[in-house]
């Protein structure tokens, strides 16, 4: 077993020195909001976004139960302009729901930053 983890030790830092991970250092934003399971307000998590602007009406965001080393990601979220939804078609903007209310409540914040 050790020398499995010796072996796997060596692949990660070789990673580290060979790879750019170009797309995870494009994340530029950490924000922290709860997230609600299927409208059960009994069941709540307080989840991590880290986004990725991918133009001025497209974010893409990794959801993190956490922000430790050990978080697990959760799920991928997209946010879209209110001009981008206003022009999708009626079934799909079902798809889709509103952060307004975490931005205005002061749920949704960046965790560190004044």
């Amino acid at each position: 077993m050790e020398r499995v983890l010796i072996g796997q030790h060596i692949i990660d830092k070789g990673a580290q020195m060979m790879q750019s991970l170009k797309p995870i250092k494009k994340m530029s934003q950490h924000v922290c909001t709860f997230a609600i399971y299927s409208h059960d307000m009994t069941r709540q998590i307080h989840t991590h976004h880290y986004v990725t602007r991918l133009n001025q009406d497209f974010l893409q965001c990794a959801v993190y139960d956490s922000d430790d080393s050990t978080a697990r990601l959760i799920g991928v979220e997209y946010i879209i302009s209110e001009r981008i939804l206003d022009a999708l078609p009626p079934d799909e903007q079902k798809l889709w729901h509103s952060h307004g209310y975490e931005i205005t409540s002061g749920l949704w914040m960046n965790p560190r930053v004044p």
